[in-house]
């Protein structure tokens, strides 16, 4: 139960007992009459009574909903996580601090890879989530840093046609900026940075998916779930789908496809250009 409820209930125990207390003593001293001492206490044993069972179902609900929890908790361990959505609400953006969790709590040793979908305008997401992808964004540097994640591999996907028209891109050149065939500045400076890691892979490619896929390991995946602003027109990500092996195994397995199928036609990035350098010599990345 609420603490706050279950103190509200407290005292309103407390106020009965004491109001009948106060009518006792009242009686006793007016005049002493039976009929209204025995009301007095036959009120004042409902009450502790009704305390008494209030309790008792209390803690029997407690118990219940320790032993779900326990009962979940195994079914869980024998059945695997099934597959959620984090919808983020408002100025919370759960979805995306569910994705910051799973890059921490990624196994020892694993390999991240994530597929960042551009839309064809080069439109970027709203400033109001720009925190919450900074918190993933540095989850995944220190993650990689640390020697948890063994290899981070972000492959920038591309509509087709946009890709087919930008020698830049498939040259292996990104640009910053704002138009077709450009990617937002917080991804860019991330990738930019990521670039003097060890352990870190960057990719252009065509898109297969138009959102964010990302491979934790080799048993979870993620999946956003976008729309537009109404007011600025820029993406949003509205929430995230999780999906864990097992017992989603074939669904993982067929992100799995998809990623092999992207790397057969990727292209690795050797610089990033933002609107503000003159020349640009961002360092290879490696495979």
């Amino acid at each position: 139960m609420n603490p706050i409820r279950r103190e509200v209930l407290n005292g309103l125990f407390v106020l009965v007992i004491s109001t009948l207390l106060s009518a006792a003593i009242a009686a006793f001293e007016i005049k002493f009459n039976l009929q209204v001492w025995l009301l007095i206490v036959m009120a004042a044993a409902i009450a502790v009574s009704g305390y008494v069972v209030f309790e008792i179902a209390v803690r029997s609900s407690a118990a219940t909903a320790e032993s779900t929890r326990q009962r979940e908790e195994e079914w869980l361990k024998r059945v695997g996580t099934p597959a959620r959505l984090e919808m983020n609400q408002g100025e919370a953006n759960a979805g995306l601090d569910a994705v910051a969790t799973a890059v921490k709590a990624i196994s020892p040793g694993s390999d991240y890879t994530v597929m960042y979908y551009v839309s064809p305008e080069g439109i970027g997401y709203v400033s109001s989530q720009a925190a919450a992808r900074g918190t993933i964004y540095s989850s995944t540097l220190e993650q990689l840093k640390r020697g948890k994640i063994r290899e981070y591999k972000a492959i920038i996907c591309f509509d087709q046609d946009v890709l087919a028209n930008d020698h830049e891109l498939k040259s292996g050149i990104l640009r910053v900026g704002e138009g077709a065939g450009t990617i937002d500045r917080p991804l860019g400076e991330h990738c930019r940075l990521m670039m003097e890691t060890k352990g870190f892979s960057l990719y252009v490619a065509p898109a297969l998916l138009r959102q964010i896929v990302a491979l934790y390991g080799v048993d979870k995946v993620s999946m956003t779930v976008e729309t537009a602003d109404q007011k600025t027109g820029g993406r949003v990500t509205a929430g995230v789908i999780f999906f864990c092996d097992p017992p989603n195994g074939e669904i993982v397995e067929q992100f799995r496809q998809m990623e092999r199928e992207t790397e057969r036609r990727m292209v690795a990035v050797h610089k990033i250009i933002f609107p503000e350098d003159t020349d640009s010599t961002a360092k290879p990345a490696t495979r």
